[in-house]
């Protein structure tokens, strides 16, 4: 899993998880809102049905009281007994009616209007009789049980919905401490979930850098966690083992050059010892070779080291050039003299034109690097044969060749052959070395602004071709 994708994840769970959680508060709301309103319109209903109670009990006592001993008070307060009654009636009509209680209502609505017509056609100069006061009191009774009944289905109905809200509270309740629950398992969930993926293979990570930056070089990171970890952990790696194979090469190469250095500094040391000062010194003329085979020797040591030199300023990039116009003709004879006395298994071939070929170089340099050439064809061609070095302008470009006829190189190695301390595994059968030759030729050449390439084939001998801006 990509880091990328654990994010997105993470991120869209845990906003689904709060959009959930929100949608159902809410619906949760809007429920009790809508029950609340229900429950507030009712207890208006109860209001008006016990208002219209009180006043049809009030208009028919003060009714008695007119029909009793008529006085104008009696008369006002059984008139505004009425005209509340109208207005309490018409406040039930306005608001809505459930049709369960609709049944009720319209019964309770018929027999205050029937009391009120009654009461209407009963208002005359003379006082009532006994017999219209006693219907009177029937049709009040019956307005009251019909009111009564009405009342009891409002007070019902206000049970029921206060039921719905009570459930509907306790269900927001639940999906409110469900909906926290959720998000809290979300959010620790994905915080674990960080801690897997992220968190334990970066602190596994850091910790095998400190192992290998506190010397533990088989030190290496786990493969674990997303992608973008396990790929860092998989850099480390390889690095950590490039480091340690360059280690490794950089011992051998400490290695090599200590066994090159000791068979000179031995033939010093057996030389000098027959200059002991305890001695009288040889003859001129076996002082003469003794020298010689010290300057000898000593030039062989300084070459070593200067090659060493050369190495540590390619690889610190600070190799310095001191260019001047050379001819390339006189360059490559002087390589190919160099090796001729002691290369005499091979026959040392210089093809050069009669005109002179003037290239602009470090003449120290490309001596080096046609001395690694030259003795490379020689090392690598142990059955002898033709080193042919020739010398050729081509455009704007000076080539210097370097062919043999010795063990070539395959096509899979040719496409390494230049790296430090790379050596082809047939070469390897034929003569020791440490992979430095090749990498510094190169450098050296890219320095000048030019190249070295190969064409070779296992088995065929090799032609390395030095090319330099003219």
């Amino acid at each position: 899993m990509k880091l990328k994708t654990l994010a997105a994840a993470s991120t869209a769970s845990l906003a689904a998880l709060a959009l959930l959680t929100a949608s159902g508060l809410t619906l949760g709301t809007a429920a009790m809102h809508r029950e609340v309103t229900c429950l507030f319109h009712l207890v208006r209903e109860v209001r008006s049905i016990m208002e219209l109670e009180v006043h049809v009990l009030s208009h028919e006592r003060e009714s008695a009281r007119v029909a009793l001993a008529p006085h104008p008070d009696h008369a006002r307060a059984r008139d505004a007994a009425e005209r509340e009654m109208k207005r309490w009636l018409e406040e039930l009509r306005a608001n809505p009616v459930t049709a369960g209680n609709a049944h009720a209502f319209r019964e309770a609505a018929v027999e205050i209007e029937r009391y009120l017509a009654a009461h209407a056609q009963g208002d005359g100069a003379d006082p009532p009789s006994t017999a219209e006061l006693a219907a009177s009191a029937r049709g009040a009774d019956r307005a009251f049980v019909a009111l009564e009944r009405l009342l009891a289905a409002k007070l019902e109905e206000s049970r029921v919905v206060r039921a719905r809200v009570d459930r509907v509270l306790g269900l927001s309740n639940i999906m409110g401490v469900g909906g926290a629950a959720a998000l809290l398992a979300g959010i620790l969930a994905t915080l674990w979930q960080i801690s897997r993926c992220v968190y334990r293979p970066l602190l596994a990570l850091r910790a095998a850098i400190d192992r290998y930056g506190a010397g533990s070089h088989d030190a290496r990171a786990p493969h674990g966690g997303l992608d973008e970890l396990r790929e860092i952990a998989v850099a480390f790696n390889e690095m950590a083992a490039a480091l340690d194979e360059q280690r490794r090469r950089q011992l051998g190469v400490l290695a090599s050059v200590a066994h090159d250095l000791r068979n000179p500094l031995a033939a010093l040391k057996l030389t000098v010892d027959r200059l002991r000062p305890d001695r009288p010194l040889p003859p001129e003329e076996q002082l003469r070779p003794i020298l010689a085979r010290i300057g000898k020797e000593t030039s062989r040591c300084d070459r070593m080291l200067t090659d060493l030199m050369d190495i540590a300023r390619l690889e610190g990039g600070e190799l310095e050039l001191r260019r001047e116009v050379r001819d390339a003709r006189e360059l490559a004879r002087e390589v190919v003299e160099l090796y001729r006395p002691a290369a005499t298994a091979h026959e040392l071939v210089l093809a050069i034109p009669e005109e002179p070929v003037l290239v602009g170089c470090d003449p120290i340099r490309i001596e080096q690097v046609l001395n690694n050439l030259v003795a490379n064809a020689i090392k690598y061609s142990p059955g002898g044969g033709a080193v042919q070095v020739a010398v050729a302008r081509e455009g704007a470009e000076v080539t210097i060749a370097v062919a043999d006829r010795g063990v070539g190189i395959s096509g899979e190695d040719q496409v390494r052959l230049f790296e430090r301390y790379f050596r082809a595994p047939s070469s390897g059968r034929v003569a020791l070395g440490v992979g430095l030759g090749l990498w510094a030729a190169r450098r050296i050449a890219e320095a000048h602004g030019g190249s070295i390439h190969v064409r070779s084939a296992a088995g065929e001998g090799s032609t390395f071709t030095l090319r330099l801006p003219a």
